[in-house]
């Protein structure tokens, strides 16, 4: 396990050590192996019975002597990939069910796994190895790579999905942007003819939404992880390795440098540009430009340390008042 974790070996002692779960300090078993990566557990650390706790160097020394340790630089990045060790995702059982609807004009590559109620209409093509669920429905000319997983009731349509993507289920890929101009009798729908392009190692979470582009392409770049409930406009650009937190909402021809994070709830406006690197805490309105590293956050974001001021500042103004009363 060290080995494949990037971690340092406990040592030739510890080699009759079987592992066969991983779980919290506060709950494992002999033959689980937990993690402690913040001194405030250290309590929970002295008191495990895990068989083995992969940490680092620094935090060793709240330890017990003789408990058996893995020493890693992440210790977070170590654990995680003992978990996926542990527990390997589920390879697609090839076939189509009979009660999937597969235009003949549509390409199913070898290995996949189509599930019931799934449609894939015309000019339709799936990659190696994937996986379809249950009345997903892939529009015409949709392209997906290879090794990639759609869930259940997802619609795709006007896009192309990279390699190793997951879809969670509910998700609209591809659907009408939000967009329309005043006219004598009424609103007018503007034109929306572009993609939808996600890159290959995405991840999406359920009841998403990512808006075609208008004449351009919305582009989800590669790496990117994106949670549950979020909106994406049309001809929004993120790059790569970028974190979009649950109910994030980024309006039209909004641009992401590579590595972005968002918080849950934060808001961004249409036609900003957030460099790479940037840090938006969640429940913020971006409203202008960010800077590539910036940290932000508040209504309108403002710089973080500025946003922190202005709040303890009106706490102290309101606190007054408050005691004069």
């Amino acid at each position: 396990i060290a080995e494949r974790i990037g971690a340092e070996s406990p040592g030739p002692n510890a080699a009759g050590i079987l592992i066969h779960d991983v779980s919290a300090l506060e709950t494992a078993e002999c033959g689980d192996l937990s993690l402690f990566y913040d001194a405030r557990y250290a309590a929970a650390l002295t008191e495990t019975r895990a068989s083995a706790v992969v940490t680092s160097r620094d935090l060793s020394r709240h330890a017990p002597d003789g408990r058996c340790l893995l020493f890693a630089f992440d210790p977070r990045l170590a654990f995680a990939r003992v978990g996926h060790l542990l527990y390997p995702a589920a390879a697609p059982e090839p076939g189509i069910d009979p009660a999937a609807r597969i235009d003949p004009s549509a390409a199913i590559g070898a290995g996949s796994q189509i599930d019931a109620g799934a449609v894939i209409d015309r000019d339709a093509t799936v990659g190696e190895r994937c996986h379809i669920g249950c009345h997903a429905v892939l529009g015409a000319g949709v392209t997906v790579g290879d090794d990639c997983r759609i869930g259940a009731q997802t619609v795709i349509s006007n896009a192309l999905i990279g390699n190793r993507v997951e879809i969670g289920s509910c998700v609209s890929v591809g659907g009408q942007g939000f967009g329309f101009v005043a006219e004598a009798h009424g609103l007018l729908r503007m034109l929306q003819i572009g993609r939808v392009i996600v890159e290959d190692d995405v991840e999406i979470g359920t009841n998403c939404a990512i808006d075609r582009g208008t004449t351009g392409d919305t582009v989800i770049g590669a790496g990117t992880v994106i949670d549950n409930l979020v909106q994406i406009g049309h001809n929004v650009r993120l790059g790569r390795y970028c974190v979009l937190s649950g109910q994030v909402g980024i309006a039209g021809s909004t641009v992401l440098g590579d590595g972005v994070m968002v918080g849950g709830q934060a808001a961004i406006s249409d036609h900003l540009t957030i460099g790479a690197g940037a840090r938006i805490a969640g429940k913020s309105g971006v409203m202008r430009d960010v800077a590539p590293g910036a940290k932000v956050g508040g209504y309108p974001a403002v710089p973080l340390r500025q946003w922190h001021r202005q709040t303890a500042g009106l706490l102290r103004l309101f606190s007054g008042r408050i005691d004069k009363r």
